[in-house]
């Protein structure tokens, strides 16, 4: 499945609609746009993410990374079976940590979406 939901993705940034699409999909129980810019289309501001976080039903989160023209599997939970026994707030914070080493200067990220849980390490 993951490597559907890769391949699913287009070789650029996605648009907040394409993230709401990911969410329907029956299998995916959450789709966050995590890092992004704003693009102005027809006097619209549309906002596009390179960075996502998906979860997949009852079963494992992945942090994905758009770089030069890639999706790429930055953190996937089931590479770290002991996130499992400490919750699910310990696997999202893995993923947010390791998009957070991926996401590139504070002048190139026009929006962030992160849990009141997480905070940047430092």
């Amino acid at each position: 499945m993951s490597e559907a939901i890769v391949e699913s993705l287009p070789p650029t940034a996605v648009p907040a609609s394409f993230v709401d699409e990911l969410e329907a999909n029956e299998a995916i129980q959450q789709a966050v746009a995590v890092r992004g810019y704003n693009l102005e289309r027809d006097g619209e501001t549309v906002k596009h993410a390179y960075q996502l976080v998906v979860n997949v039903r009852g079963k494992y989160i992945l942090g994905l990374h758009l770089s030069n023209g890639e999706w790429r599997i930055v953190f996937d939970t089931r590479d770290h079976p002991e996130l499992a026994q400490e919750g699910p707030e310990a696997a999202y914070k893995e993923v947010h940590d390791a998009l957070y080493e991926r996401a590139p200067s504070d002048a190139e990220i026009d929006f962030e979406s992160t849990p009141r849980f997480w905070h940047a390490p430092q």
